[in-house]
C-alpha cells in the first residue's frame, strides 16, 4: 500500500489530500477500474462531492471577488425545447466573441448552464463572467428585460455556488443530464495539482492527529474531519487553507 500527497492550487486556494492506494505512481495497470467497496448511497455522495469539488476549484483558479453570476432570461414562452434556446444561446455567445476580438482582447470565459422552469417555458442560462465582460454581455443579450447580475464574493471559497451549479449531480441519470446542459469556455486556466510519494514522518505525524504545517500566509479552513471527507472522497487525510488575507468574518 502506497501512501501519496497531493497539493491541489485553485488561484489562491490550497488543498493538500494524503490518500492511499495499492498502485504505485508511473506504472500502466491496464486502466481504470471502478470502486466497488462502496455502498450505492456512499458512491452518490461522493460523486458529489467530487462534482462540487471540481466546480469549486474551476471557479477559484478562473473567477474571484467582484466578477459576477449572472442570469439571463428569455420572455415566458419565447423557446418550446433546449435545442431553440441552445440556439439562440449560442448566437449571444458569437456576438460577443466577435466584440471582444474586434477590442483586441481574448475570448470570453465564462462557466453556464442551461436551466428551465417546471413549465417548460421559461428558458434562462446562469453564467459566471468577469467584471470587465458584464457589460458586454448585457448589451448584447437580445431581450431588454429578465437580466440579474450578483458579485461573486469570496465567502467559504466559492463552495456554496458550487453546489448550487451542480445541485442535480446526484446519480448517474441526473450528471448525464446536468453535463448536457452545462457550457464552458475552452480557455479556463485548470487547477495545479502535483502528487508526490508522502514521507514517512508525515503519515507518522498525521496518525498521531497532528495537524499539517499551513502554507505560508494560509489559514486552515477545512479538513476532513469537518467535511467527513475520508469517507467518502477517497483521501485518509484532508485539508483546506485560504489565505489569511481572506479569513471570513461570520
Amino acid at each position: 500500500m502506497y501512501t501519496y500527497k497531493r497539493t491541489i492550487k485553485s488561484g489562491d486556494m490550497i488543498e493538500v489530500e494524503y490518500y492511499q492506494s495499492i498502485r504505485k505512481i508511473g506504472k500502466n495497470y491496464g486502466g481504470r477500474k471502478s470502486n466497488n467497496s462502496l455502498s450505492p448511497a456512499k458512491m452518490r455522495r461522493a460523486n458529489k462531492l467530487r462534482a462540487v469539488k471540481h466546480m469549486q476549484r474551476l471557479i477559484n483558479a478562473n473567477f474571484g471577488s467582484g466578477d459576477f453570476f449572472c442570469r439571463f432570461s428569455a420572455p415566458y414562452g419565447t423557446y418550446e425545447s433546449e435545442k431553440e434556446f441552445r440556439t439562440e444561446v449560442g448566437k449571444w455567445l458569437d456576438r460577443i466573441n466577435y466584440r471582444l476580438k474586434k477590442q483586441g482582447k481574448g475570448r470570453l470565459k465564462y462557466i453556464a448552464f442551461i436551466e428551465c422552469g417546471k413549465s417548460g417555458k421559461n428558458w434562462h442560462i446562469h453564467i459566471i463572467v468577469s467584471k470587465e465582460d458584464r457589460e458586454l454581455l448585457s448589451e448584447q443579450w437580445p431581450y431588454e428585460n429578465g437580466q440579474n447580475f450578483t458579485p461573486l464574493y469570496k465567502n467559504e471559497n466559492f463552495k456554496k455556488l458550487a453546489e448550487y451549479i451542480t445541485k442535480d449531480l446526484t446519480g448517474k441519470d441526473e450528471i448525464d443530464a446536468a453535463q448536457k446542459r452545462m457550457m464552458t469556455s475552452r480557455n479556463l486556466t485548470k487547477p495545479e495539482s502535483v502528487t508526490r510519494k508522502a514521507k514517512r514522518k508525515e503519515i507518522r505525524a498525521l496518525e498521531r492527529g497532528e495537524m499539517i504545517q499551513p502554507p505560508e500566509g494560509h489559514y486552515l479552513i477545512e479538513d476532513d474531519y469537518s467535511m467527513n471527507y475520508s469517507d467518502i472522497g477517497g483521501a485518509k487525510w484532508y485539508f483546506c487553507f485560504l489565505p489569511i488575507t481572506q479569513r471570513r468574518k461570520w
